[in-house]
């Protein structure tokens, strides 16, 4: 805002001052009230504000998603960056949540943050307040159940899904006269044929707090059951892991990789396939890679079964938040059918509400693909329980050693089993 004014010139020294100092008190102070965007819109009522602490902060087109929720909400959303660190960002909403700090009023997490947030009293259920009987038909019944809800109260609204697909390199198939990797046996032709190219059949990230992720899925692939390690199933599921690693299928130096590193190796053409979330498509696009040609989603391989693992993030409302009519406002519109489609649209994600992700209106890279596996596979939610990230890392410090032949399969399985009945009973 200029400081000459029309209509100031009539006035006394003194009053020009006074007046000048008023515009400038009130242009700082809509500056420092602003949100991602800087017009949001004037509220009908004091009070109409939030704040939101997301993991989406600052990506392309969250300011946009948060501009288009303002004006049809009327509200003014301020937006918090999560720390980018995994453990520091845990660390950082639990002390939010824990403390009864009320800067923050909706906070966006992952699995691991609400099995164990959800027995605390942290946060506001929200069965009757958003997450309706009628509102949770459109949303995976299981995943709903086994990570969102504790004692019949729901204490999350599910925005964003990530499908456990499996992603193959085309290039390096076609180098090899193949068409994909139907069953185990392709793995092991795929091998032969790039033996001496440092190319392995299939990669993964084995480090100690991501290889659950892996356990969990060939679990699911051979019709087992995670929590039964005397069931036949699950102990093929991880004997055909460990199968990968002695045949040099995959290599001994995925063990301290997370997803970036297997990412990158992935796009390197060192791997000919790997499981990995659907969210991965934004990587592979933005590195130019993705393709028909190039890497791509697949279906999922015939071992036993058509199952794979599904993920979300989630919105939650801190107990402590002094805004819940706003902040109530908002989580209805992100559960609802318009909410949902566009986040999905502008993020260009899958939505975690699945009418949502059937809609003929989201056309994004991928989404094809995500619905011929929910229409051909089983999804199922990763196991969690109140320690979840505890369990994860002491589960992944067992199965290393027993991929390492430090541990008989009976002996493996029985400290397994004995983790499940120390963490998730």
């Amino acid at each position: 805002m200029e400081g000459r004014q029309p209509g100031l010139r009539g006035y006394d020294l003194k009053k020009k001052r006074l007046a000048l100092l008023c515009v400038c008190l009130l242009s700082v102070s809509a500056c420092k009230n602003s949100s991602v965007d800087s017009e949001s819109p004037k509220t009908e009522k004091d009070g109409e504000e939030l704040t939101i602490m997301h993991v989406d902060a600052g990506l392309e087109g969250f300011s946009e998603y948060i501009a288009k929720a303002e004006k049809k909400l009327n509200l003014r959303i301020h937006v918090e960056e999560c720390p980018d660190n995994a453990d520091n960002r845990q660390a950082r909403i639990s002390t939010i949540l824990s403390s009864g700090d009320h800067s923050v009023d909706i906070i966006s997490v992952n699995d691991e943050m609400i099995s164990e947030f959800k027995y605390r009293d942290y946060l506001v259920p929200l069965d009757e307040l958003v997450m309706t009987e009628e509102v949770r038909q459109a949303y995976q019944q299981e995943y709903l159940e086994d990570i969102c809800m504790a004692d019949g109260r729901i204490y999350s609204v599910p925005y964003l899904m990530d499908i456990m697909m499996f992603w193959v390199n085309q290039e390096l198939l076609d180098e090899a006269g193949m068409e994909g990797f139907h069953d185990y046996g392709d793995f092991r032709e795929f091998a032969g044929k790039m033996s001496g190219k440092n190319v392995y059949a299939y990669g993964d990230a084995w480090e100690q707090t991501y290889i659950y992720n892996a356990v969990s899925q060939f679990v699911n692939l051979f019709g087992g059951n995670y929590k039964d390690w005397s069931d036949p199933r699950t102990r093929e599921g991880i004997r055909t892991l460990k199968d990968m690693l002695e045949q040099g299928y995959a290599s001994v130096q995925q063990m301290v990789d997370y997803y970036e590193q297997m990412e990158e190796k992935f796009m390197e053409g060192r791997y000919g396939s790997v499981f990995m979330y659907s969210g991965a498509i934004k990587i592979f696009i933005g590195a130019g890679v993705y393709g028909e040609d190039r890497i791509h989603i697949a279906p999922l391989p015939s071992f036993r079964k058509k199952a794979t693992n599904i993920a979300a993030w989630q919105y939650v409302l801190n107990n402590a938040s002094e805004n819940k009519d706003a902040a109530l406002k908002f989580l209805r519109y992100a559960a609802s059918p318009e909410g949902s489609l566009d986040y999905a649209k502008i993020m260009k994600c899958f939505p975690a509400r699945l009418d949502v992700l059937e809609d003929e209106r989201l056309d994004i890279a991928g989404i094809e693909e995500a619905r011929q596996y929910l229409k051909e596979a089983e999804l199922h939610a990763r196991p969690m329980c109140q320690e979840s990230m505890t369990a994860i890392s002491e589960t992944g410090t067992l199965f290393q050693k027993y991929l390492l032949g430090e541990m008989a399969e009976e002996a493996y399985c029985g400290e397994a089993q004995r983790l499940i009945d120390k963490y998730y009973q």
